[in-house]
């Protein structure tokens, strides 16, 4: 199979558990989502088996963990209150880092193929803390000119940070493990190091669309997109997973301050 095909399908497949659940409602969206993850398990069984799919092996294991472990936590996305927020973000950070790190390890082994490990420690701290320390600073205008944050004061700011630093540090940990954690390494297998971090970067964007289109979705679309591709690229350039969970937790303040400006 040539790149460019295999690229689309890999796409695919990424959208297939990231984005059109967005765009479905329950129950609908829970039997997709159940009927997804089966279809991508036997897949994998029949692939195990010798079915002529030992090349793509390792991919179709990630796509079925993610499928699963976005299945586990899709009731742990939401709440009404900022104490309701970051408490079903725990839940849902718990769920799959959890379902990820069991399935790999009993199947594998390898934890560090999924860049959970030490790699370049002093680079991947000095880059994740110089882009909080950026996105701490900015937070306030960002919050109001991207997300329409709301009486958004230094003051509001200093008495959200806990609440703030809880959520975005789950998050980061969360995503960056999900979306390329997961499968930077097997696409790098394929692809090589920059077309790897393409497709995690465009399918981690797309996991951001929402139903309604507005300049929202633009917003939500494009930002994505370009920090996606500089996750990828810390990570790929620390070989660890801590550089870009700061980096994400950071990029997630100005974002968060403008929802529970609105609580």
């Amino acid at each position: 199979m040539n790149r460019l095909s295999l690229f689309a399908i890999f796409l695919l497949c990424g959208l297939s558990v990231f984005a059109i659940p967005a765009f479905l409602i329950d129950p609908y969206r829970i039997l997709y989502m159940i009927a997804v993850t089966v279809v991508l398990l036997v897949t994998y069984l029949y692939a195990k088996k010798g079915g002529g799919l030992q090349e793509y092996l390792q991919i179709l294991l990630a796509f079925f963990i993610a499928s699963l472990a976005f299945l586990l936590q899709i009731y742990w996305s939401a709440g009404d209150t900022i104490e309701g927020i970051v408490s079903n973000k725990l839940i849902s950070t718990v769920i799959v880092v959890t379902t990820i790190v069991l399935i790999v390890g009993l199947s594998s082994g390898n934890l560090s193929e999924l860049y959970l490990k030490r790699g370049n420690l002093r680079q991947g701290v000095l880059i994740g803390v110089i882009v909080i320390i950026i996105f701490a600073v900015t937070a306030i205008p960002f919050s109001i000119w991207l997300f329409g944050g709301q009486e958004v004061t230094a003051e509001r700011l200093l008495a959200l940070i806990p609440w703030i630093a809880v959520f975005v540090s789950l998050n980061g940990i969360k995503e960056e493990l999900l979306f390329r954690g997961l499968f930077l390494k097997k696409y790098e297998n394929f692809f090589g190091l920059d077309r790897a971090n393409v497709l995690q970067a465009v399918i981690f964007a797309s996991a951001h669309l929402q139903p309604s289109f507005s300049i929202t979705t633009v917003i939500l679309f494009m930002l994505p997109l370009f920090l996606g591709l500089g996750f990828g690229a810390v990570m790929q350039k620390t070989d660890s997973l801590l550089g870009a969970i700061l980096c994400h937790a950071g990029a997630d303040i100005p974002y968060m301050l403008a929802v529970f400006s609105y609580l």
